[in-house]
């Protein structure tokens, strides 16, 4: 005998065994067990869920011969004793029983020749003479319309049984006339259950985790779970694992979608171009690994908003516990982010002609985007700043949900550390071993002040000199209190703190004395070290530039070129040239 796929050959035999369409079998069982069955039922639903499988359930329930009625276990393959209407039905040869394809037979003529014209004829050997037309939404219009009258009012043997991938497609006219059942996707956990039963069944040697795999790569449809196990099978030798499955059937592991996730999350761009390096040597087709991220994501931003509850998350490829754990590391505004911004990314991969490129920028913006800061946060800041409050650097909102449950958990608060400036090591010069061997009469000077302590000073030549002086009188001042605090936020805003010396804060950390260290001992050598840099820096820093005190004398009808020399050698604009930094512009004479 021929060898007889697995989509084939565990197909189901009763309505128990239809996977995951509890509701639609349970309905049909109690019609036909009551006798309540409607003339036209209409399947709906994606691929590879049900659909044909029901209808001929429902066809074999109908007219299997083993009652005087319809029965709700009609016979399976595998009975020896199955009547002959069950066994012409399974193999698709029933006279009474006729199955037509809308997609080969869309026009009016096939709808006339197969179902008008035979309609009034009685079934040859059974109870009711069914029609099961699958795809019906590719008849064409006047196909539909030829058959609105015979699907009203049909004859009391009579039953139409219609299945569609796209409802949408089927003219409101056929809906009303038909019970609609709407076929859900099957969740991976039962998908799962049904492919370890045919493995144990089939005697064929499988981890749990390639199993989930197999599950997960049907996406929601029974048969293409079936048929790729079918390919996995013929791939493999006796041993199966998760690496077989991922190999034969080009699809990215679980493990690989969860490494971006964490990479993002501890913001490792280079993890992240490891995996995509690792789907280009596997030969992975990257639009569906894109794919299958944009529904980890959705995954986990469900999760934490319904936390696994109404079985929302029921198809997701990671447990309960897992997804826990990766929700933590995120907030929800986070994963809105991710799954946009990827979602772009998935739909660039459609045209691109380097797929690759595409997907690894499309990564890496998925990492950097954890050091953006949200909106509110920035309001905030700005708030403070407006405020004349000090700016803090607002926490990411995932490091604030963390911070907030490390709160929540623990009641004692956090040690605060303290802080000591780090000091450049002792010279080996020095007369003393140790800074504590300073006695407490030395003076300053007496502390190597070109170097003290091995301290660099070579930033102190990019110091600026000292300004001249300027008397507030020689500057002309106008009130004006919309500017003054306009100029008061824009120095906030900026942070500019006024100080002429750029380099201030250097020569505070290397001069400052730890704060651990007395008086005496190490204390005083600091203090002396402080001593000895400001020496220096006043010994580097030029005096001032004098400026005259004379004011130029100005032609009474001078030309532009000798106003421009009164105004570049009058004492108070030089002081203010030299203090503000600032040039002349243009020259003016009242």
């Amino acid at each position: 005998m021929s060898y007889q796929v697995i989509a084939r050959k565990w197909r189901p035999q009763a309505f128990d065994e239809v996977t995951g369409q509890e509701p639609i079998t349970q309905t049909l069982r109690n019609a036909i067990e009551h006798s309540r069955l409607h003339h036209a039922y209409l399947f709906s639903g994606a691929r590879g869920v049900g659909k044909t499988t029901t209808a001929r359930l429902l066809a074999k329930a109908l007219n299997c011969h083993k009652t005087d009625k319809p029965n709700i276990h009609p016979c399976r393959t595998d009975d020896p004793d199955q009547c002959p209407s069950c066994r012409e039905i399974a193999e698709s040869r029933s006279m009474d029983v006729l199955e037509i394809d809308a997609a080969s037979h869309t026009g009016i003529d096939a709808v006339r020749d197969t179902i008008i014209e035979g309609i009034n004829i009685n079934p040859v050997r059974d109870r009711y003479k069914v029609f099961i037309i699958d795809e019906v939404h590719q008849l064409s219009k006047p196909a539909f319309n030829a058959l609105l009258k015979t699907l009203e009012e049909p004859p009391p043997n009579v039953m139409f049984v219609m299945a569609t991938t796209e409802l949408h497609k089927v003219p409101d006219t056929i809906l009303s006339r038909c019970q609609q059942f709407e076929f859900r996707t099957i969740p991976l956990p039962k998908i799962f259950d049904r492919l370890k039963v045919i493995a144990e069944t089939e005697k064929i040697d499988i981890t749990d985790v390639a199993l989930r795999e197999i599950a997960r790569s049907g996406e929601g449809s029974m048969r293409d779970a079936q048929s790729n196990f079918d390919q996995v099978i013929s791939f493999s030798d006796d041993k199966i694992d998760v690496a077989d499955v991922t190999t034969a059937l080009g699809i990215a592991s679980t493990d690989m979608l969860v490494r971006v996730v964490r990479a993002i999350s501890a913001r490792e761009p280079k993890a992240a171009l490891d995996v995509v390096e690792e789907l280009i040597a596997r030969g992975h087709d990257l639009r569906n690994y894109s794919r299958d991220l944009l529904g980890l994501i959705r995954d986990l931003l469900v999760f934490k908003i319904a936390g696994g509850a109404g079985g929302l998350t029921e198809g997701s490829i990671l447990t309960a516990d897992e997804m826990k754990g990766l929700a933590e590391l995120f907030s929800e505004a986070d994963l809105i982010r991710f799954f946009n911004s990827l979602a772009e990314t998935e739909t660039k991969l459609k045209d691109a002609t380097q797929p690759r490129f595409t997907l690894e920028i499309g990564l890496v913006k998925l990492v950097e985007m954890g050091r953006v800061a949200s909106v509110e946060n920035l309001l905030e800041r700005l708030s403070r700043l407006a405020s004349g409050m000090p700016d803090t650097a607002p926490k990411s909102d995932a490091a604030a949900a963390a911070s907030e449950k490390k709160t929540l958990i623990s009641d004692e608060p956090p040690e605060t550390p303290v802080l000591e400036p780090e000091f450049p090591p002792e010279p080996d010069d020095l007369p003393w071993e140790t800074a504590s061997d300073v006695p407490v009469d030395v003076e300053p000077d007496e502390i190597a002040p070109t170097a003290p302590l091995g301290v660099d000073l070579s930033f102190l030549d990019t110091m600026p000199v000292k300004l001249p002086p300027m008397d507030p009188e020689e500057l002309e001042h106008v009130d004006d209190t919309w500017l003054d605090s306009a100029y008061e936020n824009k120095l906030l805003l900026t942070g500019d703190d006024l100080l002429p010396i750029a380099n201030a804060a250097e020569a505070v950390r290397i001069a400052l004395p730890s704060p651990t260290t007395g008086g005496n001992g190490a204390g005083r050598s600091r203090n002396g070290a402080a001593a000895a840099i400001a020496a220096e820096f006043i010994n580097r820093v030029p005096e001032p530039e004098v400026i005259s005190s004379e004011v130029p004398v100005l032609p009474e009808n001078a030309t532009d070129a000798q106003l421009r020399e009164y105004a570049e050698k009058h004492p108070t604009i030089r002081k203010a040239l030299k203090i503000f930094r600032g040039k002349i512009v243009e020259i003016h004479k009242t």
